[in-house]
């Protein structure tokens, strides 16, 4: 027999219970560092050692795309994930990389027009016949197609909107990985309705969410900034993200440790994670994971009335007004 809940747990508003928040949460978490890759040999070298130390996966920003193979020397990626952000070419990364490689190749167009007013290759059409030719090219178990949504800006709605009108730009092939890349907000409630509203809003692929942690914005020693920065990271794995990238709160590397064993800590030895959705059934973030992905299929319903992204984007209009 259920115990009646307590008068203050019980809604006081009419509640409806959300279906699954697409496909299954991930079987496998990752704790992600981010490494320059403009000397590649220094660029590698570090990678190993943040492997050996905490993290399990790695994202690569690549200067060029021959790069690759020597950034990625050492790393068995169909265990640890590489994550490869940069403007590159598809063949030229797919021809580097084991057939078992699995991680996200982040060539976002979207991202690179609103930042630099320039497509990659220098048109909308252009990119995505590059994006086509990664999907075709790249390992099975790599992501062809990333959205940057924390691009668009601190806010949850501004995310998701932004990473559900990019992808549908996109339009991904059904079957592969689809990567998103999201920023944990200033509420911890927010920032894990925020992720579990992503699986809402994207049903058509497996969607690889890449939770991101900012820094402090200057250097810290201050404890709370630490407890801060594991509040927000556990608020995105609880989302559902499969990757947690956190800033470290200084730039020694005592606190790049603590970023990385921050995620271990979360992933592995809480037992937060030990099921698929562990905040179901919570009335306040059930709602608000709902009202997000509503809110963002507004945002992107009036982008498509006024031409969809990429046109606004073509013609450099404001997207929030």
């Amino acid at each position: 027999m259920m115990p009646e809940l307590p008068e203050l747990g019980v809604p006081t508003s009419a509640t409806e219970h959300l279906p699954d928040f697409g496909p299954a949460a991930p079987a496998d978490r990752m704790v992600t560092v981010e490494v320059d890759g403009s000397d590649p040999t220094k660029a590698n070298e570090s990678a190993l050692a943040a492997l050996m130390d905490g993290a399990n996966s790695v994202l690569f920003w690549v200067h060029q795309s021959a790069d690759v193979a020597l950034l990625v020397r050492g790393i068995d990626s169909s265990i640890a994930p590489l994550h490869l952000v940069g403007n590159l070419d598809p063949d030229a990364v797919a021809a580097q990389l084991e057939s078992a490689s699995q991680g996200l190749y982040n060539a976002d167009p979207l991202e690179q027009k609103a930042r630099s007013g320039k497509w990659f290759t220098g048109s909308w059409a252009s990119d995505l016949d590059r994006l086509r030719r990664a999907e075709a090219s790249l390992p099975p178990a790599m992501g062809a197609i990333v959205s940057n949504a924390c691009f668009a800006g601190p806010g949850a709605v501004a995310q998701l909107a932004w990473g559900l009108a990019s992808l549908e730009a996109m339009n991904p092939a059904p079957g592969r990985p689809v990567g998103l890349v999201l920023q944990a907000t200033a509420d911890y409630f927010e920032t894990a309705a925020m992720a579990q509203a992503a699986r809402l809003l994207w049903t058509q692929n497996p969607l690889w969410i890449v939770g991101r942690v900012a820094g402090t914005g200057s250097p810290s020693e201050d404890a709370a900034d630490l407890a801060d920065t594991a509040l927000a990271a556990q608020a995105l794995a609880l989302g559902g993200c499969r990757d947690l990238c956190i800033a470290p709160i200084n730039e020694s590397p005592q606190a790049a440790r603590w970023a990385r064993h921050q995620g271990l800590v979360l992933y592995y030895e809480t037992g937060l994670l030990e099921q698929d959705f562990p905040l179901r059934g919570s009335y306040l973030l059930e709602q608000w994971t709902a009202e997000l992905a509503e809110a963002a299929r507004k945002q992107t319903a009036q982008w498509n009335r006024r031409g969809g992204l990429v046109e606004l984007l073509n013609r450099n209009e404001n997207l929030w007004n």
